[in-house]
C-alpha cells in the first residue's frame, strides 16, 4: 500500500465528471500541472538554472527503474512517445535473414509500423501472429515459435479489446527469446511484474496522467547486450560534448535507444506523476479500476450491451469495450456524449476506458442514460 489513501489521491484531479476516455488520454493531476509550470518559469531564468532541472530527468529515470524492477537508472531512457520507443527498439533489434519478430496484425499501428519499418531496413523479418480476437495468448506464440524467432512484440493491455496480457505466461513460452512490451495501456493500472519484460515501452500521456512528451524505455539486461545501436544519436556516445570532430563509441546503457537530449519539462511533469503513483500505489489503482469495471460491465449487460471480446476476471484491465445489441455505435455514442458523458466510437463499437478517480455516481450516469436511450 501508498503512503495516501485513495481518496487524497482523488483530490489531486479536477477532470470532468463523465469522463470515461482514460485509454485517449488521462487528464493530469494538479501535481503534475504544478511541476510543469514551475520547471518552465525555472528554465525562464537561462542555462544556469536549466541545469538544475536535471535534477527532475535523474529521479524520474530512478523512479521508472524502481518500478519496472531494474537495476539502475542505467537501464532506462526517456523517449517522447510510445511510437518513438518503440520505434527506436526495432531499429536496434539485431537479426540475420532467417530471424523473425513475432507481431499480432491487431496490435495498434504504433506497435506493427516500427517492425515492417525495421524489416525493410534489414532487420528481422516480421511474423504475423493468428490473432483473430486480439488475444496474444501464451499458447498462441508457442503456436508460432520457430527456431528463427528472436522477439515478441507485445502490447501489456490491447487497446481494443482491453485484454491483459498474461505476462509470466509469456516470458516462460519465450524463454530467453526477447520480449517486448508496449505498455501505454497498462503502465500505471495494471500491477504487473515489468521486470519480466526485456524492453517496457511507455507514454505517458495516458494512465501515467503525465501529459504528452513523457514517455521511456526500461531495458533488462538481456535486452541492453542483445539490441544493437540502433538510431542512436549524438548524445549517446561517450564524452558527447567533447566536440572534437572523432566518432565517439556509443554508450553500453539504455540511453544509446535516444537520438538527443530530453525535455526536461516534460521529465518534471513524468517525475510528478510517478510519485503521486508510488504515493498511492498501482495496486490501490488497479483495485479501484477493476472495481469501476466489473460495476460498468454489470450496467451494460442491464441495457442489452456485450463486450466484443470474452475476457475472464484475470484478463480484465480499465477498458471496457462494448456494443449494444439494439442500438448502432453512431447513435449511442451521440446520446452519451450529449449527457457528457466521454467514450470512443471505433468502427462498430464503443470502448469505455476508467481511472482510480472515476467514481460510482458515473457509472450511474452510464446508467440512467442508457435507460433513456430509444434504439432503432
Amino acid at each position: 500500500m501508498g503512503s495516501i489513501s485513495l481518496e487524497d489521491y482523488r483530490e489531486h484531479f479536477s477532470g470532468s465528471s463523465g469522463y470515461l476516455d482514460f485509454a485517449r488520454y488521462g487528464p493530469p493531476s494538479d501535481v503534475v500541472s504544478a511541476a510543469s509550470a514551475a520547471s518552465l518559469a525555472t528554465a525562464s531564468h537561462g542555462v544556469a538554472d536549466i541545469d538544475a532541472l536535471k535534477e527532475h530527468e535523474n529521479a524520474a529515470l530512478e523512479t521508472v527503474a524502481r518500478m519496472t524492477g531494474r537495476p539502475s537508472a542505467e537501464s532506462v531512457t526517456f523517449a517522447s512517445s510510445t511510437s518513438a520507443a518503440i520505434t527506436l527498439v526495432a531499429m536496434a533489434l539485431q537479426g540475420d535473414a532467417r530471424s523473425r519478430v513475432l507481431v499480432s496484425p491487431r496490435e495498434f499501428p504504433a506497435n506493427v509500423y516500427p517492425w515492417v519499418r525495421a524489416e525493410g531496413f534489414g532487420g528481422p523479418k516480421v511474423a504475423w501472429l493468428d490473432t483473430p480476437e486480439g488475444k496474444v495468448t501464451p499458447d498462441v506464440v508457442a503456436r508460432a515459435l520457430t527456431p528463427s524467432t528472436v522477439a515478441l512484440a507485445v502490447s501489456a493491455v490491447d487497446f481494443r479489446t482491453g485484454y491483459r496480457i498474461d505476462l509470466p505466461g509469456l516470458r516462460e513460452v519465450l524463454g530467453e527469446r526477447l520480449l517486448l512490451v508496449d505498455a501505454i495501456q497498462g503502465f500505471g493500472v495494471c500491477d504487473l511484474e515489468w521486470s519480466l519484460a526485456d524492453a517496457v515501452m511507455v507514454g505517458g500521456q495516458k494512465w501515467l496522467r503525465a501529459s504528452w512528451g513523457t514517455g521511456f524505455i526500461s531495458l533488462s539486461s538481456r535486452a541492453e547486450e542483445r539490441l544493437g545501436e540502433g538510431l542512436a544519436g549524438w548524445t549517446t556516445v561517450k564524452d558527447p560534448y567533447r566536440y572534437d570532430g572523432l566518432i565517439h563509441e556509443t554508450v553500453d546503457s539504455a540511453k544509446r535507444f535516444s537520438l538527443t537530449n530530453g525535455d526536461l519539462v516534460a521529465a518534471s511533469r513524468l517525475r510528478a506523476a510517478l510519485q503521486l503513483l508510488e504515493d498511492v500505489s498501482v495496486s490501490t489503482v488497479e483495485e479501484a479500476v477493476l472495481g469501476v469495471v466489473h460495476r460498468l460491465r454489470e450496467v451494460l449487460s442491464r441495457h442489452g450491451g456485450t463486450t466484443i471480446v470474452e475476457l475472464g476476471d484475470d484478463e480484465l484491465s480499465g477498458i471496457v469495450s462494448f456494443r449494444l445489441r439494439e442500438s448502432p455505435p453512431e447513435q449511442a455514442h451521440a446520446h452519451l456524449q450529449a449527457r457528457g458523458i466521454v467514450v470512443t466510437k471505433h468502427d462498430g463499437y464503443l470502448r469505455a476506458s476508467v481511472h482510480a478517480t472515476t467514481t460510482v455516481e458515473e457509472v450511474d450516469a452510464v446508467d440512467a442514460a442508457l435507460s433513456g436511450l430509444v434504439t432503432r
